[in-house]
C-alpha cells in the first residue's frame, strides 16, 4: 500500500482516517486518482488534504465543498500544468484551489503566484476550521464544568458575590489547550512535553484581562443562568 510521506498519523490512523470519510468523499478521491498511476484513493487523499484535518470528515467537508458560514469557497483540484498543455494528474501536479479561481482560468497553466496564494487560502482555512473546533470544544468544557453533579451554585460564588473566574479560566483554558496539543502526536513523550508547554503558557495567557476576557464572559453568563436555576428551582417537601 503507498503511504504518504507527508502524514504525521501512524498507517492505521491514516486507514481509520480514509474509513470515517462519507462514500461520496471515498468516491470523488478515487476518481482523482484514477488518473494518477502512483497512488491509490486514500493516498491521493492523504498527499493532498491538509494533514490536521484528516481525521475529521466534517472539516473535510468543509474543505473541499465550502462552509458558507464560515467564508470558505468550495475547492477544485487544480492542475499547476494544465490537462490542455500536457500536465499529468499526479498529485504532485496540483493542489486544491477556490473553484471560481481555477474555472476563470480555463486551459492556462496556473503561475507560482496564483499557486501560492491558492496554498496561504488552505492554510487560513484549516485555521478557520481548527479554530472552531476549539472554541466548541472550550463552550463544551465550560458546559461540564458547571453542571458537574453535586456542585451547587452557591459554591461558585466567592466572598462579596464575585463570580471565580480569575481561578476557573486558566485551569479550564490551559487543560483544554493542553489535550488539544497532546492530541496533534504520536508517541507519548511528545504528548507530555507538548500538553505541559502549551497548557502551561495558555494558563499563563489566562491569568490577564485580556486572556479571560472571552472565556471569562461565557463561564460568568453560564454561572449566572446556573444561579438562577438554582435559587428558583421548587423546594422538596417530606
Amino acid at each position: 500500500m503507498y503511504t504518504s510521506s507527508r502524514s504525521h498519523y501512524s498507517e492505521a490512523q491514516q486507514d481509520a482516517n480514509w474509513d470515517n470519510l462519507s462514500p461520496e468523499q471515498r468516491a470523488y478521491f478515487n476518481h482523482l486518482a484514477a488518473e494518477d498511476p502512483e497512488r491509490t484513493g486514500q493516498a491521493f487523499f492523504e498527499d493532498t488534504v491538509p494533514s490536521s484535518i484528516q481525521d475529521n470528515p466534517e472539516h473535510v467537508e468543509s474543505y473541499l465543498n465550502g462552509n458558507e458560514e464560515l467564508g470558505i469557497a468550495d475547492r477544485d483540484w487544480s492542475h499547476d500544468t494544465s490537462r490542455a498543455n500536457g500536465g499529468s494528474g499526479s498529485a504532485d501536479n496540483g493542489r486544491f484551489e477556490d473553484a471560481s479561481i481555477n474555472r476563470s482560468r480555463g486551459s492556462d497553466n496556473s503561475t507560482l503566484v496564483e499557486q501560492t496564494e491558492a496554498d496561504l487560502v488552505s492554510q487560513s482555512d484549516v485555521q478557520i476550521l481548527e479554530a472552531g473546533s476549539l472554541a466548541e470544544d472550550a463552550k463544551q468544557a465550560a458546559d461540564l464544568t458547571l453542571a458537574a453533579e453535586g456542585v451547587e451554585a452557591t459554591s461558585l460564588i466567592a466572598t462579596g458575590g464575585e463570580l471565580v473566574l480569575d481561578a476557573l479560566a486558566p485551569f479550564v483554558g490551559g487543560l483544554l489547550v493542553a489535550k488539544v496539543t497532546a492530541d496533534q502526536f504520536e508517541k507519548t513523550e511528545h504528548k507530555v512535553l507538548a500538553a505541559t508547554t502549551s497548557g502551561t503558557l495558555t494558563a499563563i495567557v489566562l491569568t490577564t484581562p485580556i486572556g479571560q476576557l472571552g472565556l471569562g464572559c461565557y463561564l460568568g453568563y453560564k454561572l449566572v443562568r446556573t444561579g438562577y436555576r438554582f435559587l428558583n428551582k421548587p423546594s422538596k417537601v417530606g
